[in-house]
This record gives structure tokens, sequence and C-alpha cells, in this order.
């Protein structure tokens, strides 16, 4: 099919997802499951299995998959010890209102579950990464054959480490013999987890800081909140810091959902709806200026995963001629996932602007794109190892996902364009950094 009609498809299936795609709003998301607002940290259910809708002909026979760890907890002891300090203090000199301390029982009881598990994956995390690997496997069970041979890597932190561990222990229970090699090493976290000095430098800039600054300062108010729980204004004005007090207490109430107290203990009662949205609006647009396409720091931040994505290409290529099904399933962090999603333009996620009150008009939503336990896989399909036309397949945290890309048999994609488009997108970037480095020097 010539590229004109390929064009007129991908319109066409561009238009029916965007009718399909974001039918709820943020606001009402939030309000069907309120552990969403957590973000990053949103404990993504495992998704219903689909229909294997291989295309007529063809099976899957590799699968390139970068998943987020699963549900663990907060990893820092701070985050536990901080508001619990706070309140403590605040209770032992009398300033606390009734709900007050009732909080400060309920934080005591999140504290103690997590005593010694900073960034440990919980119970509730286990069943998901094996829950999460049953589904990929069943949705594709031509991948399960003998001999196939399935690669796992992590980056080197303890939860994305048992987040393969548990993962590679269900892959080995549905199928054997099995060829698996599982490995967390430093020397490969230059494509699982890479780092760029200078697109750093852009991150934070003055600027950057001011236009976040006046964000936050428009979606906060904290003062019923703290009327709510200390029974001394001018306490509250000279001892506690209420913007951070507000968010320490935030951050504990989205970390419950992945322990055995979810269902137990909430915080989230101490906020209103609006707060909640406040807080989720601040967080939502500090991971799109740290990892998405905000334009006033330059736009590029996704481009720190440029490595893992030239990475994915490359090992799509070499196994086009291997006559065996084979996997690479990599586990890394969730803002990786988040800003390798924004770099791919999966489901239009690579928006570019400057303005952060229009991110939730345009449906870019982080707990959407890179909860815990989600992931981004290429699935790529042929009818035989001489096959010229190898289809590929995104799945976006378990569902098909729209690439920017026209092709003819949507949701598939002829990988010969994909491997073309990203390799220019990557090349252009590159040459725009090349130009710069050689304009400074001639300066």
């Amino acid at each position: 099919m010539n590229q004109t009609k390929r064009i007129f498809f991908a319109v066409i299936f561009t238009l029916l997802t965007c009718l399909s795609a974001g039918a709820q709003s943020v606001a009402e998301e939030l309000r069907d499951d309120v552990n969403r607002s957590a973000g990053l940290y949103y404990a993504l259910p495992v998704p219903a299995i689909q229909t294997d809708t291989a295309p007529e002909g063809k099976k899957p026979f590799y699968i390139n998959h970068y998943g987020s760890p699963v549900s663990y907890y907060l990893p820092e002891k701070a985050c536990y010890e901080a508001p619990y300090s706070t309140l403590a203090k605040a209770d032992s000199l009398g300033k606390l209102t009734e709900l007050g301390h009732d909080v400060l029982q309920r934080v005591n009881r999140i504290r103690l579950d997590a005593w010694k598990r900073a960034g440990e994956v919980s119970t509730k995390g286990s069943r998901q990464a094996r829950a999460m690997m049953q589904r990929m496997m069943e949705q594709n069970p031509d991948m399960l054959v003998d001999h196939a041979y399935f690669s796992a890597r992590s980056a080197m932190h303890n939860h994305c480490i048992v987040t393969m561990d548990e993962a590679m222990l269900q892959l080995a229970a549905m199928h054997h013999p099995m060829q698996l090699n599982v490995r967390a090493s430093l020397r490969e976290e230059r494509f699982m987890d890479p780092e760029d000095a200078y697109l750093v430098s852009l991150r934070t800039d003055s600027l950057t800081l001011a236009h976040y600054a006046d964000f936050t300062a428009r979606h906060t108010d904290d003062s019923r909140l703290m009327a709510s729980l200390f029974n001394d204004p001018a306490y509250v004005t000279d001892a506690i810091n209420p913007a951070t007090l507000s968010q320490q207490l935030f951050k504990l109430a989205g970390s419950v959902q992945h322990t055995d107290l979810a269902g137990e203990v909430t915080l989230y009662d101490i906020f209103t709806p609006e707060e909640i949205h406040n807080h989720w609006l601040k967080q939502n647009a500090w991971n799109y200026i740290c990892y998405g396409g905000y334009t006033q720091n330059s736009g590029y931040q996704a481009y720190m995963q440029r490595p893992l994505l030239r990475n994915m290409i490359h090992m799509g290529d070499s196994i086009l001629k291997r006559n065996l099904n084979v996997g690479h399933i990599r586990y890394t962090h969730e803002n990786v996932i988040l800003s390798l999603a924004c770099l791919m333009e999966l489901d239009g996620y690579g928006l570019h602007t400057a303005s952060l009150d229009s991110l939730e008009e345009k449906g870019w939503a982080d707990y959407r794109i890179a909860p815990l336990g989600g992931s981004i896989e290429m699935i790529h399909y042929r009818s035989g190892s001489d096959d010229p036309d190898v289809l590929v397949k995104v799945l976006l945290n378990g569902r098909e996902a729209r690439l920017p890309i026209p092709t003819d048999c949507a949701p598939y994609y002829h990988w010969q364009d994909v491997k073309h488009y990203y390799l220019r997108k990557l090349y252009r970037y590159e040459n725009r950094r090349f130009n710069q480095k050689t304009n400074q020097k001639t300066k």
C-alpha cells in the first residue's frame, strides 16, 4: 500500500482512538479510584487479558518489554518518620484536635507497618508482578514454545530486582524446558536508567522553577486541613509548615494502597476532593517538567531515554533472522517508563507545551502513563524467519497503544516504518546537540 493510503488510514485510526479514549476526565477517574491521585505511585490493576489479535498469517516471535517496579514501600524512612514526628510533637503539647489525634494514630500504624521496609516490594507487589507476567504470556501463548529464549535484566535497585525475580518465577512455572537468563548489573544501566548531565542541567532552570512556583501557589490552600488537625492557629503559624505537612500526609495516603493496610487504614478522608485534585495537579506538573515535553525547559527531557529506544531498535533488528522466539524483559524505574512513553509519543503523550495548566485538559496524566506495575511492550509478528514484512504492536500498560506513525493495519505497524521513524527522530536530536556544541565552541 502506498504512503498516501497509509497516511489516510493513520488519520482515521487516530480519530477513532481519540473518540474512544479519554472518555472520563481526571476528576471523574480520581473520584472512581482516589488511589490514582498517587500518580507514578499508583498501583496498576492487572488488566483483563485481551483476545490475542495477531495479524492474519503471523505469530509473535519477539517481545521487547520495559516494565516499572510493582507495589513497594516508600523508598525513604523519612517519608514515614517526618509527618509522625510533627504530629507527635504537637500532641505532646496538646495542640491536636480530636481528628488530629486520630490521624496521628493512623500515621503511626502506617509507620510501624513500614518499619525496616523502605523501598521493599510489598506482598501485594509480589502478587502483582506474577499476575502481570501471567497476563503477558497468556495474551501471547505462541511465545511459550520449547527452546524459547528469555533474557531478563533489572536496574540495580531492590524493588526493580525483586519485581524481575517474581516475574521470572512466574514465567518459569508456566512452561518448561525454557532458556532463561536473569541478571542485574550496573553495566547495563546505560540503557536501563541512562544519565545525561546536559538535560538534567536544563530541567530546573530559574525560569522553570518560577513558573512551577506560580502554578503550585495557585493550587495550594492548606488552611482548612491545618485547622482540622490543630487546635491552635498560633502554633501552626509558629511551628508548622502547612504545605510540607500536607504533602507528606498526601504521600502517605497514596502509599497505603501497596500494603496489607489497604481497606483498613486511609488518610484520603482528611482531604477534600478539591484538595486531592490539587495535590495531583502539582505532582503531575512536576513529572511533566522532569520527564515530558515541557517547552519552557527545552522540551527535550524525554530524550534522556534515547539510549533505551535505540537499544529497542537494535534488538528488534538483531533477532530478525533467528529462527526462535525471544523475549527481552527489562525492569527499570517508573520515571524511565514515563519518559520513554513520551519519547515514543505513545497515545499522544509526546505532548509539547509550556502551559502546565493545559496538561489535564490535554489528557497528560502520569497515572495513565507509568503507574507501578506499568509497562511498554513492543511485540513483533511474522509468518517465518524469511518474512520481509515484520509487524509490531505496542502495548502501554497492557493495552494497545497508538504510535505517531502512518499505518494501513492498525493497531499494527510495519517494523521498517517504526524503525525509520524513531531513528530519524533520534538523529535529528543528536544533530541538534552536535550543532549546539559546535556553535558554543566557535563563539
